[in-house]
Formats: structure tokens, sequence, C-alpha cells
């Protein structure tokens, strides 16, 4: 085990160059110790990235998130013939519903992995999503692994314009 004033032979010839340096500059007198250079690393303050640069996600889509995160991690039992379980639809994609909250998922869950906010990412995103889309009136109910239905939509008809021209985007 070596010492914190062990030196290898890099560090060693750095500290010495440095020292040359300095004292060539005039910066430190002939005699002085050399500087250590593990100090003044750990003085230097590491950079920091920029405000604006935007960390790369871990994953590069969606469907990568889903494959290779949320099917490996999230464990439920999914309901097959009699057996009790949650709705689940591995045509996924095909269900704009399932789309856009497991797209909100995804995003909530990069940044989560950044700010180190997992739990909530768990609490707040995960479990209220999951929930709306794998229980008897969500998107997947109808769905069963290998059996696919067609998602259905709300019905709704055109808004009369005196309605819109109450709204603020009227």
């Amino acid at each position: 085990m070596t010492t914190p004033t062990d030196r290898s032979g890099s560090e060693r010839a750095v500290a010495e160059l440095s020292a040359l340096l300095e004292q060539l500059s005039g910066a430190m007198p002939p005699g002085d110790p050399p500087p250590d250079p593990q100090a003044a690393t750990a003085a230097t303050p590491q950079p920091q990235p920029a405000a604006d640069e935007v960390p790369e996600p871990a994953f590069r889509n969606l469907d990568e998130f889903m494959r290779l995160y949320l099917a490996e991690v999230v464990e439920r039992r999914v309901l097959s013939g009699p057996k009790s379980g949650i709705h689940w639809c591995d045509r996924w994609w095909a269900h704009p519903e399932a789309i856009s909250r497991l797209y909100a998922m995804w995003r909530e869950w990069e940044k989560a992995r950044l700010d180190d906010t997992m739990s909530t990412w768990w609490l707040h995103h995960l479990d209220p999503h999951l929930m709306a889309m794998t229980t008897e009136y969500g998107p997947f109910a109808k769905c069963e692994p290998g059996r696919h239905s067609e998602p259905s939509t709300l019905p709704t008809l055109p808004a009369p314009r005196e309605i819109l021209d109450q709204l603020p985007e009227g």
C-alpha cells in the first residue's frame, strides 16, 4: 500500500518539471520543495458541464426504453385467461393513449435519472400511468399478450362556436 506522500515515477517527473518551470519563471525560489501534483489536482476545480449542455438520454427512443428497461424492471402478473392480473398489450405502440403516457414516463425517467429522484418517478409517474393503462377501463382492457384489440377512442362532436368564443384562446 502506498501512502499519500509516495509518488509514481510519472507523478515525480511532473512535479520536478513543474518546479523547474516555476523556478525558471521566477515564481518559486530555488531549493523549495516541488509542489505535490495530487494536491494541485484536488485544489483545481473540475470543469462543470455547461448549463445549456443537454446530457444524452440513456435510451435513444421510447421503444428502447420499453424493451430494455421497463419490460425488464416492472414486474406485474399479466391477465391470462381466468388468472387475475393487469391488462397488457404487447403491441403497446398501437394504442395512442399508451404511447402518450409511456413517452411521458420515459422523459420523466430520463430527468429522474439525472436528478437522482427515481423514487418520485416510481410514485408519481410509473404507478399512476401504469394503473390507468392496465385497469379494466384502460387502453389495454381488451388486450392480452398475443391478442391485440384495436383501440376505441372517446366519441366526440365539434364544440359549438359560442362555447369556443367564451374561452381565452377562442
